[in-house]
């Protein structure tokens, strides 16, 4: 598992340079708000580990793998823990960028730092919910077929979610919306954030579960 997330990892070195984009997009979502900077950066190191799975096509590596004493199952496994590996990177270091961004920010933070714990752990959910709906699909189609719908499921529900939650605090007496339920997300840490961090490794058990069995009967 830790093999495959490797060779995965040193077989897109050609994509690495672009990891550098990443604080870029975040910080210009900071722009908006710092709040938006550490889901931002979560979600584009998810979908930079999306590149294996190009590499893996264009290398015709699958059936390479077929002429190895590789399980599926360990393919699968090693794709999912350089996933996590590159959502973990995406937390660390959106923390310090989303400080940074709310220094030019339109929308200047002014909340405790115990709000940004609430931040992460909806980042991590996002982070399994966006999982699931990328993953089984190119494990199930490859890279060039699954493309389409394994991002734009994603990018659609990121976009439905945004806006619903635009529309919902626009609503009359929900001006302060977004710091009452940041508020008791932090003042209810174990019932809210650890049902959170419950519900989202759930999610990605399942995310995981449902690519192994795609990919183990998969043809090629």
């Amino acid at each position: 598992m830790k093999r495959m997330a490797m060779f995965d990892w040193n077989a897109m070195k050609c994509f690495h340079l672009r990891l550098f984009l990443i604080p870029i997009i975040s910080l210009a979502a900071g722009f908006i708000s710092a709040l938006l900077v550490v889901p931002t950066n979560v979600f584009m190191f998810l979908f930079f580990s999306v590149n294996t799975f190009a590499v893996e096509e264009k290398g015709d590596l699958n059936k390479l793998y077929l002429t190895l004493p590789v399980k599926r199952s360990a393919v699968v496994a090693g794709r999912y823990v350089l996933s996590i590996c590159m959502g973990v990177a995406g937390l660390v270091t959106g923390i310090p960028l989303a400080i940074l961004a709310d220094r030019f920010s339109l929308s200047h933070y002014y909340g405790p730092i115990g709000w940004f714990l609430p931040v992460v752990t909806i980042s991590y959910l996002l982070f399994s919910i966006f999982n699931l709906c990328m993953f089984p699909i190119l494990f199930k189609m490859g890279y060039s077929k699954g493309k389409f719908w394994g991002m734009l499921v994603p990018n659609a529900l990121f976009a439905a979610l945004y806006c619903a939650w635009v529309i919902v605090s626009s609503l009359p007496g929900n001006e302060y919306l977004l710091f009452n339920a940041l508020e008791y997300a932090s003042t209810n840490v174990l019932l809210v954030n650890g049902g959170m961090i419950a519900v989202a490794t759930l999610i990605l058990l399942c995310s995981f579960l449902l690519s192994e069995n795609l990919y183990s009967n998969r043809d090629f």
